[in-house]
């Protein structure tokens, strides 16, 4: 019996082994989707679609209650906005971050909270603005005396242009030093002030980064 089927196959053409047309074309297209998967991304908190986005430097409370820098007035102000469009300009594939240039006098100049947002937007055809407040930034804390240790408190927000509505208002805080482990502050004898701002403000660039860019899928 064995023989037979042996005989059977022999019998048969070359062609008849191949596999089927569609499956080799079906190959490598399961390939790719197969490693497009890689390339998935968790959705934003702030889901912004097709965006340009415009990043005004943010405002910095200062350590009296009535203090207040303006926008362009905060030297860290400038920097985390800087920080910020640095993070988005390679992480973020549905946002376009745009340069402030055109609009820094306008805002600049602006007496009232009340800036006109939608105008600064179109002067740089954006579709949104991305601006806020730094409302903390301190080095030490009561209970460690003589130690480093860094926190740094942001609310922001985001402006749609076309009508001038504040579409996401956030508020996020970053300690520094952080144990990742366990979550509990850690201090440090090592760091040094300009060290420890350097850190809090990475931290919360790729805080806000991430609430509006999402992140890739492990």
């Amino acid at each position: 019996m064995l023989e037979k089927l042996f005989q059977s196959f022999a019998k048969r053409p070359y062609s008849a082994f191949k596999p089927p047309f569609c499956a080799v074309l079906l190959f490598p297209l399961l390939i790719s989707l197969g490693c497009s998967s890689t390339e998935e991304r968790l959705p934003p908190e702030v889901d912004l679609g097709e965006a340009k986005l415009l990043i005004v430097p943010f405002q910095e409370k200062g350590q009296r209650v009535s203090a207040l820098r303006w926008h362009y007035e905060s030297e860290e102000g400038i920097r985390l906005a800087q920080a910020l469009e640095l993070q988005m300009s390679g992480n973020c594939p549905t946002v376009t971050p745009i340069s402030d240039r055109k609009v820094e006098d306008q805002v600049f100049h602006t007496d009232t909270d009340e800036v006109p947002w939608s105008d600064i937007g179109r002067e740089v055809d954006a579709t949104h603005v991305l601006t806020g407040r730094i409302e903390r930034i301190s080095f030490r804390d009561p209970r460690t005396p003589g130690m480093l240790q860094g926190r740094y408190v942001v609310r922001w927000w985001v402006y749609q242009v076309s009508d001038g509505s504040r579409v996401s208002s956030r508020e996020f805080s970053v300690r520094v030093p952080e144990d990742p482990e366990s979550g509990k502050i850690y201090v440090s004898f090592e760091s040094s002030e300009r060290e420890l701002l350097a850190a809090l403000r990475a931290q919360m660039s790729q805080l806000i980064a991430l609430a509006i860019c999402g992140a890739e899928a492990e």
